[in-house]
């Protein structure tokens, strides 16, 4: 078949995916718009009524008790092979057991997975990563730097530089999303998936496009595309935004029990607070919300995907939508009353989910 004849097969899937791009990044950017308006709205208005309160934050000059906690294990640096950037973790249990690499969202660090480090070292080397960009891990400012292939490179070199040739690999928020992506070009390094509250990155674009309304509850998302002024708004009264994300009434962790203390909240403000703390963690953002034409492929390693229904961040109806995109085994929970942060929202329920998920050999034997 010729090479002319070929380009012209090609053309109505290339126009197509060129529609749906077009389309997506309309939807995206006229969403920041508004929003961008509204927050200006409300930023004005503030400002006006109290101008002292409204821009005032305070860059924290230490670290909270609840970083240095010896009870969640010990703090260490790997170099990134590919990157030479220096990675933060946190680590516990005996080095010679599996890898279990937790990877956290926005706008965490490595403190989200405390109750994980703690139940898994038992069996495994569990190690919550701070990823580039976020806690006390490098952060270069350049948006390139936060592309996809370069945030995966920084997966495999982990997992290497920790000894490791493959892990359970658990990501929430965007860490899920990394995992997921991970799994897809990597299901060698890769025993099992564990993603909460992250959707497959097919079923998030087709949940957008097929009901862009809904994107709406991501408003926040789309706004963080846009520069230097995101990083204005979540600073505004010392952090307020960002601590509604984790205490607010509709954002924030539903379970009384588990809800953060003033103290576990500076754990995420402390290196959010620092000269140019925000741009980091706004660029994965920035870079894997452009990245719209992701790859479709099926995730082939046994994955488990865990949801906490009251999450009013992410689209709904996005853990469905997962399923159709998972060759293997595949095992889909959702968690009624719990919100977006749904490992630090209830901890025992996703800790024993967890367990029987990475025990279960049945799910072995059905990938084989």
């Amino acid at each position: 078949m010729s090479n002319s004849l070929m380009h012209l097969l090609l053309l109505p899937t290339r126009l197509s995916l060129w529609i749906l791009s077009f389309v997506y990044y309309i939807l995206v950017y006229g969403i920041a718009g508004i929003t961008a308006c509204l927050v200006l709205i409300r930023t004005v208005w503030t400002g006006f009524r109290d101008p002292y309160r409204t821009f005032q934050w305070n860059a924290r000059k230490r670290p909270p008790d609840c970083l240095k906690d010896p009870a969640l294990g010990d703090h260490a640096f790997l170099k990134g092979r590919s990157s030479g950037l220096r990675f933060h973790y946190v680590t516990k249990g005996d080095h010679r057991r599996p890898l279990m690499l937790l990877l956290h969202g926005f706008p965490e660090n490595w403190y989200s997975w405390r109750y994980q480090l703690q139940e898994f070292s038992s069996h495994y080397h569990t190690v919550a990563l701070d990823l580039r960009g976020c806690g006390d891990s490098d952060a270069p400012v350049p948006l390139e730097q936060y592309s996809l292939d370069i945030l995966l490179y920084d997966i495999r070199d982990t997992i290497d530089e920790l000894g490791h040739t493959s892990c359970i690999l658990v990501g929430h928020d965007w860490g899920g999303m990394l995992a997921w992506h991970f799994a897809l070009e990597r299901p060698d390094m890769v025993q099992r998936l564990i993603v909460m509250n992250a959707p497959h990155p097919a079923s998030w674009l087709d949940a957008v496009l097929r009901r862009p309304s809904q994107l709406l509850r991501s408003g926040h998302a789309c706004f963080f595309q846009l520069p230097m002024l995101p990083e204005i708004v979540l600073s505004l009264e010392d952090f307020k935004l960002v601590r509604s994300l984790f205490c607010g009434k509709n954002l924030g962790i539903r379970n009384k029990s588990r809800r953060l203390t003033e103290t576990q909240m500076e754990g995420y403000l402390y290196r959010l607070s620092q000269p140019g703390g925000l741009t980091g963690p706004l660029n994965y953002f920035r870079s894997l919300l452009s990245n719209t034409l992701y790859k479709h492929q099926d995730v082939g390693v046994p994955c488990m995907l865990i949801w906490g229904e009251a999450d009013t961040i992410l689209v709904e109806g996005m853990s469905g939508g997962t399923r159709p995109y998972v060759r293997g085994p595949v095992v889909i929970h959702t968690i009624p009353e719990c919100s977006h942060w749904v490992q630090q929202d209830q901890p025992e329920r996703v800790n024993k989910l967890i367990w029987d998920f990475v025990l279960d050999r049945d799910i072995i034997k059905h990938n084989h």
